[in-house]
């Protein structure tokens, strides 16, 4: 039996499925900017954000965060798409044991 579907269907169909599972498209995370809590909770699980301050971004200085030290009551921007690539090449220099 063959079943016959347009490309437009098959890639709606595709979306939805990748969506149940969690997947983000690439093209929703370029441009976004993230707080330092939801970048613990996506890329640094089960570790919170005072971990990442202190074993990722002070340690590593990254350029996809701004204003790192933003003092009291100022807030820290993270870039999603170049934290999530420099999290995918970076994840073996991290010590993810650490205190």
């Amino acid at each position: 039996m063959q079943l016959a579907i347009d490309e437009t269907s098959m890639e709606q169909l595709v979306n939805q499925v990748m969506i149940k599972r969690g997947y983000v498209p690439e093209n929703q995370i370029v441009g976004r900017t993230i707080s330092i809590q939801e970048f613990a909770q996506k890329y640094a699980k089960p570790h919170g954000s005072a971990w990442v301050k202190r074993n990722i971004l002070y340690q590593f200085d990254p350029d996809w965060c701004s204003n790192i030290h933003p003092g009291r009551g100022g807030k820290m921007t993270i870039f999603e798409y170049p934290a999530a690539v420099w999290m995918n090449e970076h994840r073996k220099e991290i010590d993810w044991n650490a205190k």
